[in-house]
């Protein structure tokens, strides 16, 4: 039944539009014996006959316009209001009331017109040959040449030259027997938030519960319903009893709100306090990158409340007093506040038209951007300096690349526009991130301020080659400076040297004074010496070690390069280089080994003579020539005493032979050589001389047998 009424009412008012002014619904519903609904100065009630039977009465204060039963499709239409009858159920009788809205304003049909009056905004949005579309509080519709059309309580006539504007109030209030609804402002004049008290009174003997509800209010408000300082959505009613409850309201300009208590619905007209708004400025040509800052004056009494709208991508606008962002404020004369407006690095060129509202009122500046550096790359300068301000030579991570300072700290980087995280740092500084954020083609410095690591310091040697000869020692000074911010120890320890080798560090360079470790405080320097003490057999050459410097968490590592001259020599000094014994005699020599003052160590004595002699050298072996040293005491020994033994074979014929006699040490090496002469017995000289007379007789007789024949 009700979806009949509807189209039914639908099809008239769709009549009345197209013949005349439209009318608009302000009331759609029940109404049932003792509820009244106000609409202006009418009220309209449900009435019982004593046959039971229900009629609709129309009042225009005391007096009574009209009394009809209620029979579904009856029509009543009096001084610009037209009311509907439905049928009558148990709920009550359905309505509709509709009265002629009043005039508000007219626009032309161009895309971009507007009005805005109570918060709300219809605007045309496009121009046809014969239509145009509008928006009315968002809600989009068409209109053709003689047409018209409704949203809510506005209705527009469009005749092919102007738009008309009508918008109408709905119906106040519905008043219910059972509980009654009492507010003493329906149209108020505010210049900030306000709390309108409503007193709800029962009229029945039980406890009645009432849902509470903001229907309607312009965009921007806010509104809730307060009780006790608590915000609710539903009351109790005592019975018989009443509550006051307020309704708190913060407006963004004028306009009417809406509300519902249980069946009751009302409305409060709120008037903010005006106040003008000044822009001394249009248009203005700007380069990407800038930022505007445009004096506004605010002049009046009032609240005032200040929305941006849509803003180009990257755009930034707000108002401002020089101290906070503004968006809701009160003036009482003249304000002065700046609108400032910031435009990236890569906004397009053109015309920009920047929007906001002020108290519902749309304002708009446009801005012409003539110059770009859109696609442009960014210049970052990084600064690294320690905590007095001082130039720190380090290193500086960002966008994936490592790169490291001049020695005044700075360095220079080009990257594409963009976000970044930046990682610094310097020797003995703790490293340190910072973002930074790049527009296209923007110039930007950063400086970043490091501090001194908990622990670190630095380590150098006076020379890091050293030369010791063998049973030498060589010294070399290490300082170590603490770079850090608190104290430190350091153990220093010498690492890489061969078997036998030996070091001390030590206060003095000749090593008699030995520590353990160095000890220094922040931003100074401890000294002490590496003295190195090379074994007496090792042999000329080079050794790489490392000099290896511990503190707390650091540690660090100097390459120390040794260098081994050891000029050791031997000699070989023969008493008697010439000897004579006959074969199968024996005979011997005294030889001197000597070292020449320098030390040569594990020295074999070995000789080469002919085949089938004895020779010996006792002794074979010598353990050490040359210094020794016991303590700080050094010594050096004179030559060694070998002798050499030699028995010659009888067999040996007599004649002049040699023995090479080899001196070998780990350091050095010598050689010399004897001569042997050997002679034969008296008895073998004539059995030699009776053999050659026997030989020289038989040549003879041969050579006289053979000159016979």
């Amino acid at each position: 039944m009700r979806k009949l009424l509807a189209v039914f009412l639908s099809l008239v008012i769709l009549s009345s539009l197209v013949a005349a002014q439209p009318y608009v619904t302000v009331f759609e519903g029940r109404v049932s014996t003792g509820q009244t609904v106000a609409v202006g100065n009418y009220t309209i009630t449900v009435v019982q006959a004593a046959d039971g039977s229900y009629y609709l009465m129309l009042r225009n204060g005391s007096r009574i316009l009209e009394l009809k039963p209620f029979a579904f499709g009856t029509e009543i239409e009096r001084d610009g209001l037209k009311i509907l009858i439905g049928s009558y159920t148990a709920q009550g009788g359905f309505i509709v009331v509709s009265v002629k809205p009043e005039f508000v304003t007219s626009l032309k049909p161009e895309v971009g017109a507007k009005a805005v009056f109570d918060g709300n905004v219809v605007r045309v949005t496009a121009v046809g040959n014969k239509t145009i579309d509008v928006s009315v509080n968002g809600v989009a519709r068409t209109l053709e040449v003689n047409g018209s059309a409704i949203v809510d309580l506005i209705a527009l006539e469009y005749d092919g030259k102007e738009i008309k504007v009508y918008a109408a109030e709905p119906a106040s209030e519905t008043v219910s027997m059972e509980y009654s609804v009492f507010y003493p402002y329906g149209k108020i004049r505010v210049s900030g938030p306000v709390d309108v008290p409503i007193t709800i009174t029962s009229a029945s003997n039980s406890e009645l519960s009432l849902s509470l509800q903001v229907t309607s209010m312009p965009e921007g408000w806010r509104a809730s319903f307060l009780y006790g300082g608590v915000e609710i959505e539903e009351i109790t009613l005592p019975p018989k009893g009443s509550v006051t409850i307020s309704l708190h309201i913060e407006p963004a300009g004028s306009g009417t709100l809406r509300f519902s208590i249980g069946d009751f619905p009302g409305s409060v007209q709120i008037e903010t306090a005006a106040v003008d708004v000044s822009i001394p400025y249009l248009s203005l040509d700007v380069e990407a990158g800038q930022k505007l800052t445009i004096p506004i004056t605010f002049t009046g009494s009032g609240t005032v409340e200040f929305q941006p709208m849509d803003l180009p991508a990257g755009w930034t606008m707000y108002l401002t007093d020089g101290q906070y962002r503004l968006r809701s404020f009160t003036v009482s004369g003249t304000f002065s506040a700046t609108l400032l407006i910031e435009i990236p690095r890569n906004a397009t060129l053109g015309d920009h038209r920047l929007r906001f509202i002020v108290n519902g009122r749309e304002y708009s500046l446009t801005v012409h951007v003539y110059k770009t550096y859109l696609g442009q790359p960014a210049k970052l300068t990084v600064i690294l300096t320690d905590e007095s301000g001082n130039p720190v030579k380090g290193w500086v991570s960002i966008g994936g690349k490592n790169v490291t300072t001049s020695a005044v700290g700075s360095v220079t980087v080009e990257l594409s526009a963009g976000e970044y995280r930046i990682t610094a740092g310097a020797p003995g500084a703790v490293p340190k991130e910072e973002t930074v954020k790049l527009g296209d083609g923007e110039e930007k410095t950063l400086r970043i301020t490091l501090t001194r690591a908990p622990y670190y310091f630095e380590a150098k040697l006076q020379n890091d080659v050293l030369t010791v000869t063998a049973g030498g020692s060589a010294s070399t000074e290490i300082t170590v400076t603490n770079l850090g911010s608190n104290g430190d120890e350091y153990r220093v320890t010498l690492e890489g040297l061969e078997p036998g080798w030996s070091y001390v560090i030590s206060q003095d360079p000749n090593g008699a004074t030995p520590i353990g470790t160095l000890k220094a405080d922040p931003g100074e320097s401890a000294s002490a010496y590496l003295v190195v003490i090379a074994p007496f057999n090792v042999v000329s050459g080079e050794i790489n070690a490392k000099l290896v410097i511990t503190g707390k968490g650091t540690k660090v590592e100097n390459p120390v390069t040794i260098k081994v001259e050891n000029p050791a020599t031997l000699s070989l000094n023969v008493d008697y280089p010439t000897l004579t014994v006959k074969a199968g005699g024996s005979t011997a020599t005294t030889i001197w080994v000597d070292s020449m003052g320098t030390t040569v160590t594990n020295i074999k004595i070995t000789t080469q003579a002919p085949s089938g002699w004895e020779v010996e050298a006792v002794p074979s072996s010598i353990p050490r020539l040359g210094l020794t040293r016991q303590g700080n005491v050094a010594t050096i020994g004179g030559p060694k005493r070998v002798e050499l033994r030699i028995k010659v074979p009888k067999s040996a014929p007599a004649g002049t032979y040699t023995i090479t006699i080899t001196a070998t040490g780990d350091q050095a090496k010598a050689e010399t050589v004897i001569t042997v002469r050997v002679t034969q017995g008296s008895s073998s000289a004539y059995i030699g001389i009776v053999l050659l007379v026997v030989v020289f007789g038989i040549v003879i007789w041969l050579m006289r047998r053979v000159g016979r024949r």
